[in-house]
């Protein structure tokens, strides 16, 4: 039988909710209606949405064109870009490591790194915990990293290399004002793409091997993740066109990726991002596969800095209090995307979009009160 918490068993008896645009939704063809009206609302070419029950998926659909021009319907393995939602797996493979005993979570990360990374101004060592929980005080230079996308190709530059050249006093890009925050690490929070790319660098520096192949070795083999990939030269699928929505139309967005692609550069389909997120809402197993202990998993899913910031995890955030629901979500030229679960009940949602603009809050949140009442 099926566990609820009282939460959910409370709005089980509310099968009708109310989106802020005042459309009641009582079922799955009015929740339809409601993705249909925000895609057009928003101008969103193609929306993907699944919402589950651990590893069972309750509802799966998929509405719109992956590629207007050539008015190409979506599909179930088409790929979307994952934006931020990247973050989640490359927290899962430093984890990994930290499981396999090859470091503490509160050791300076220096001692593991080819190159000395330091705040300017500030003699505290960097954690791990601290990359995981954004309070590492690496700040994102955006004129540098829009230096760094690559349209139609895969980065021509290692990641190792650009965040040496980045973090490190002698390299072409440091920049101790713009590359770092003006705190002691661990003392604010803030969201640091950089910070999720130098976890790259570290599961390379500790596994020995880069990290794409790290990836395809201890978390998308093994999961059976066939429509998952970090390079475009290893799809074969069609991957879904980004649009941003431009002087009144959809403006197409030639496929790019980025030097510093740990932290936003993951493409993979919604049923390949419901095997792994139902692997952690399983405490990290998939049949015979162990992809993280209970405990690793838990601790994900656990404030780490509740004196700063009660909603911050490792690499995973509390996407709505009230339902008690984590995850994350993720924005990028052309894509937006977002997926979260309570970790009691096992019910989550996965909403991916081609619109770089879209503000998918809303949508999510309907479709994850939906899977309650399926």
């Amino acid at each position: 039988m099926k566990q609820y918490t009282i939460l959910a068993i409370l709005l089980l008896f509310i099968h009708a909710s109310c989106s802020d645009d005042g459309v009641e939704i009582n079922d799955i063809a009015d929740f339809e209606d409601f993705v249909r009206d925000e895609m057009e609302r928003q101008h969103i070419p193609a929306t993907a949405v699944l919402i589950f029950d651990g590893q069972t998926v309750l509802y799966e659909k998929y509405y719109g064109q992956s590629n207007i021009a050539s008015n190409t319907p979506l599909m179930d393995d088409h790929l979307f870009l994952m934006a931020s939602v990247s973050k989640v797996f490359t927290g899962a493979a430093l984890l990994q490591l930290y499981e396999d005993g090859a470091f503490d979570l509160d050791d300076s990360i220096n001692d593991y790194l080819p190159f000395s990374v330091q705040i300017p101004g500030y003699t505290e060592a960097i954690t791990f915990r601290m990359l995981l929980a954004h309070t590492s005080g690496i700040a994102d230079n955006d004129l540098v990293m829009d230096e760094h996308y690559f349209y139609g190709q895969d980065p021509p530059v290692s990641l190792a290399a650009f965040m040496e050249d980045y973090l490190s006093v002698d390299g072409i890009y440091y920049d101790a004002n713009e590359n770092f925050f003006d705190f002691q690490p661990g003392t604010q929070h803030e969201y640091s793409n950089i910070g999720s790319a130098l976890i790259g660098v570290l599961v390379e520096e500790i596994a020995g091997t880069d990290f794409n192949t790290y990836c395809k070795q201890n978390i998308f083999n093994p999961l059976n993740m066939q429509n998952t990939a970090w390079r475009l030269d290893e799809i074969t699928a069609t991957i879904v066109t980004p649009y941003d929505y431009i002087d009144g139309q959809n403006q197409a967005i030639e496929h790019y990726t980025n030097t510093d692609y740990p932290n936003g550069g993951l493409r993979t389909t919604a049923n390949d991002l419901h095997t792994f997120v139902a692997t952690l809402a399983n405490d990290g197993q998939s049949g015979n596969f162990q992809l993280l202990e209970p405990s690793t998993v838990q601790a994900m899913m656990t404030p780490q800095i509740p004196s700063i910031d009660n909603t911050v995890g490792l690499h995973f955030f509390i996407m709505d209090s009230s339902n008690n629901i984590w995850g994350h979500d993720g924005g990028e030229q052309g894509v937006a995307t977002i997926m979260g679960f309570n970790p009691a009940s096992k019910i989550g949602a996965i909403v991916l979009t081609n619109q770089g603009e879209a503000d998918l809050d809303e949508l999510f949140l309907e479709a994850y009160k939906l899977g309650l009442t399926l």
